[in-house]
């Protein structure tokens, strides 16, 4: 059937042209002329920061309360760390915040100690790594803590202006690679609005990304102005650039995705030269890596990273699992994060569509891609810069350098398809030309620009505006699995809790309670996680048993179960990866607590295991707590008789 709805017989759009045309073709002119304003960027710039004052109020997070013990110096805060064993041992001057700001968990440095207070429980793998080096964003929190180290107003906005940075850099990126103008605002604005931006600006510790982001692109714009512009200092500054940005968060391999398209992609000559161009940033991650690997950071033996170095066979299958949740997610603006809230039935049949969606999106774009060079860049470089996200698990502020790619590509598919849509000469141009025949291409592009239109501004502006809210609500439901209660007169007691909803958390409890000026225990013991039901029996005066009612201590995959947040701690305290399981009567002696595994499941993680204490589970010395699913809270647990067992229920 002939497209006579929208063409004549000739191909030619009717003459007369109806009123709501115009109006959209004034519409359009004016809003080009706003994009296309060289002030766009600092216009962008100050907006960026409108839109993140809502992290200035945030407080600390997580990481936030570890690192202002290494970075802060003498302090009451550091006083009252000091019986747990986990204050930094000697001064902490700048080399060493430096080196250590970043390291969370380290066998050769902080592990026992995390273990033996029970920060770390006791089934975490001895050989658990989560240290990274990251000296140049240490910089910036050491600075912050010697100008204002009682403002931490100031050390969000400090972030904050980071990000403002980014994106006036961003935008000058666009207009120097896209010769639109307006075309190059759109992708700005695209960008700024994406939602993904402002957990960065609400987290201090992840200034780092903001700041790796940053020299990111520099090196991008100054590779292309030695390429180019023929600016023989942009040879060295581009490499100096991506040192920067690698030494401010691992991230900043990402940059090389886009130099690689750059040169494959943008360049035309022989391959050598191109080769030899990537040659310099090529060196640069090949030497940053060895140093960081001679230096022993990294991250292994968990679940929740995996290095593509230390652990390669663990890295390739999660990046197959995680890739399409990441560029699917940038392409529609379905969440990353239910890769980590989902059972694994939805989840797999999520992963099933948006791969689907991640290899047909490009390939009904493919005629696009045909005419215009450009759009090909951006689409190699969105997609190879997702690669070393992959490492983690998919998350929207993973999405940053995909995003540059993205809205890049994206902006230029719906300028030229209004372009065309409005065209002066009322006639069929070139993308309408190549999409006309057959009918269903023209139909699924058509919809296919709508969808970016909708999801990309509108959708994405509300979500901008929701995404501190957002933020707190998920923030908040973290927040209660951290909350033990005051626990006063626990400074000789151990904290013994049954079932841990988030085990992960208690890395940080010591230096959050420190940090509130609450009562620190003697140590904190977890029994097993609070994942699933389990039975807590007493056979002795001494002794308790948990044992999983389902598959095993670490079974939060129920079949059918909804969305929830059991899903995300369990990923997030997998303290012992897949190849490090436990075997029964596997043994781990901690002061005061002995756990002895009695059975393990399929994967070779916990089943049942016994934990013998060295008092009388009615001791003084013990204070009980167990998590209540219902309540969403913690409580005080009676230890049952001798003799008898109590069911906890799990979440579902």
């Amino acid at each position: 059937m002939e497209r006579r709805d929208e063409l004549g017989q000739d191909g030619c759009v009717d003459a007369a042209e109806p009123s709501a045309n115009r109006t959209v073709r004034a519409m359009l002119a004016c809003t080009a002329r706003l994009l296309g304003s060289r002030y766009v960027p600092a216009i962008l710039a100050v907006a960026a920061v409108a839109v993140s004052l809502p992290a200035v109020g945030k407080g600390l997070l997580n990481d936030d309360y570890m690192q202002r013990a290494t970075v802060l110096g003498p302090s009451p805060f550091l006083d009252r760390l000091a019986p747990t064993g986990l204050a930094p041992d000697g001064p902490m001057g700048l080399r060493r915040v430096l080196a250590d700001l970043y390291i969370a968990v380290d066998p050769e440095r902080n592990f026992d100690a995390l273990r033996a207070y029970g920060a770390l429980p006791w089934w975490t793998y001895e050989g658990y790594r989560v240290a990274f080096w990251r000296p140049v964003a240490a910089l910036t929190h050491w600075l912050d803590h010697r100008l204002f180290p009682n403002s931490l107003a100031l050390m969000h906005l400090h972030s904050i202006l980071w990000f403002a940075a980014v994106v006036w850099l961003v935008a000058a990126l666009y207009r120097r690679f896209i010769d639109a103008a307006p075309v190059a605002g759109l992708a700005a604005l695209l960008f700024l609005l994406d939602d993904g931006s402002y957990f960065p600006t609400m987290w201090l510790a992840n200034r780092n990304l903001l700041i790796c982001l940053f020299f990111g692109i520099l090196s991008v714009v100054l590779h292309d102005r030695w390429r180019r512009d023929r600016w023989r200092p942009a040879a060295v500054l581009a490499p100096l650039c991506l040192s920067l940005s690698l030494l401010s968060a691992e991230a900043g391999i990402a940059t090389v995705a886009y130099l690689f398209a750059y040169e494959a992609v943008l360049m035309a000559g022989r391959w050598r030269g191109r080769v030899l161009a990537l040659a310099p940033a090529v060196g640069v991650v090949v030497l940053w890596r060895l140093v960081y690997n001679v230096l022993g950071y990294g991250a292994s033996g968990g679940g929740f990273y995996f290095d593509p170095v230390r652990e390669p066979v663990d890295y390739v299958i999660a990046s197959l699992q995680r890739a399409p949740f990441l560029l699917a997610g940038q392409w529609t603006t379905i969440p990353p994060e239910l890769y980590s809230f989902l059972p694994p039935t939805s989840r797999i049949a999520l992963w099933l569509v948006l791969s689907v969606l991640t290899v047909l999106i490009p390939l009904q774009l493919w005629p696009f891609f045909r005419l215009h060079r450009r759009s090909r860049f951006w689409l190699v470089g969105m997609v190879l810069s997702a690669v070393p996200f992959c490492a983690t698990l998919p998350m929207s502020r993973s999405l940053l350098f995909v995003a540059i790619g993205a809205f890049g590509l994206i902006a230029e598919f719906i300028a030229s398809w209004l372009a065309d849509a409005w065209d002066d000469t009322g006639r069929i141009t070139r993308i309408q030309a190549v999409y006309a025949r057959p009918r269903w291409l023209w139909v699924v592009t058509r919809n296919l620009f709508v969808v970016f239109v909708v999801v990309h501004l509108p959708l994405a502006a509300a979500g901008r505006v929701m995404a501190p809210r957002v933020a707190d609500g998920m923030q908040k439901r973290v927040a209660r699995t951290m909350d033990l209660g005051p626990l006063r007169g626990v400074q000789r007691q151990d904290v013994v809790v049954v079932n841990a909803p988030n085990p992960a958390s208690f890395l940080y409890e010591p230096y959050l309670r420190a940090y509130e000026e609450q009562t620190l225990p003697r140590g904190f013991r977890l029994l097993a996680p609070g994942f699933d039901e389990v039975e807590v029996a007493r056979p002795s005066a001494n002794v308790l048993t948990v044992r999983s009612v389902s598959q095993g201590l670490f079974d939060c995959q129920r079949e059918g179960a909804r969305a929830d947040f059991v899903y995300f701690f369990r990923y997030l305290s997998d303290s012992r990866g897949p190849g490090h399981p436990l075997k029964v009567g596997d043994r781990f002696v901690l002061d005061r607590m002995t756990a002895e595994v009695l059975a393990v499941d399929d994967a070779g993680l916990p089943q049942e295991v016994a934990f013998e204490f060295d008092v009388a589970l009615e001791d003084a010395s013990l204070r009980w707590r167990w998590w209540d699913w219902d309540k969403r809270r913690y409580k005080p647990f009676v230890p049952p008789p001798i003799g008898e067992a109590v069911i906890l229920a799990g979440p579902f």
